[in-house]
């Protein structure tokens, strides 16, 4: 049975680590350079933005088995992103989640 979302159930998602710091690109694969989106709701839609607000990368979570999603730090094109503060908006359903997240990345 399906359990709607609420703002309220919404308010526990954040991300992990915060900030994040990405090392030189030689230390580790690209594959473990993540961020990972914790206490999601079975299905929910995450959007990243810069501080700007242009759209990042969007991120579809439909897991009954994982509270959790990863991104890959990664923009539409494929591209590492740049350093600096990213607003992810977290939506399930009508409820709805705003966040911020830094990102300090060395290898740029």
């Amino acid at each position: 049975e399906d359990i709607a979302a609420t703002d309220a159930s919404l308010a526990a998602v954040h991300t992990v680590p915060d900030p994040y710091y990405v090392t030189n690109g030689y230390e580790v694969t690209a594959e473990s350079k993540v961020i990972k989106f914790v206490n999601l709701p079975e299905q929910a839609i995450i959007r990243i933005y810069t501080a700007s607000g242009v759209l990042v990368n969007v991120i579809e979570h439909n897991n009954s088995l994982s509270s959790e999603a990863t991104w890959s730090l990664r923009n539409r094109n494929n591209q590492i992103v740049a350093s600096g503060v990213y607003f992810y908006h977290v939506e399930s359903g009508s409820a709805r989640k705003v966040g911020r997240m830094t990102i300090v990345n060395f290898a740029n």
